[in-house]
């Protein structure tokens, strides 16, 4: 059981922290975290040192949260379904495919749904470091749910 409250306090701090990025460092945080947006923060000239931590710390975060909820079995599977998901979205963001997607899914989705995602691809920049920390938050939380698994098989024992 403490693995499940190590994983799942790993995660709940990196969602945090990924959060705090946001509304520290960034112009335009997710419209949610808006109302806690830093008016002058001492870190919104950081950027580029605060840059790729957002797709880090979630994709390790949700990696983390789902991998805790499913079972043991299956836990390092659904937390790789959840790294290509993490992957697919952000190469979404590339303007080759984020006009044309944008265009489409403005034209399919609901009006109030588009208006919550349409930043995401309209406002959202392709940058190729996001990727690569995709990859190393996803594999951060792999390492994770496998040396919890390791320790929960001990315990079991």
């Amino acid at each position: 059981m403490s693995a499940l409250y190590w994983r799942l306090g790993i995660a709940s701090t990196a969602l945090l922290a990924a959060m705090a990025v946001y509304c520290f460092t960034r112009v335009y945080p997710p419209e949610l975290l808006t109302p806690f947006q830093a008016t002058n923060s001492i870190f919104a000239d950081q950027t580029g040192f605060f840059g790729s931590a957002p797709s880090f710390l979630y994709t390790m975060a949700i990696g983390l949260v789902i991998g805790a909820c499913a079972s043991q079995a299956n836990a390092r599977m659904h937390c790789l379904i959840w790294i290509g998901l993490a992957l697919l979205l952000e190469l979404t963001q590339n303007p080759v495919i984020a006009e044309p997607l944008s265009s489409w899914l403005a034209q399919t989705l609901n009006v109030s749904i588009w208006e919550i995602i349409e930043p995401y691809w309209n406002g959202g920049a392709f940058d190729p470091l996001d990727l690569l920390a995709t990859v190393a938050g996803g594999i951060i939380a792999l390492t994770i749910l496998s040396r919890s698994s390791v320790e929960i098989k001990h315990a079991q024992r």
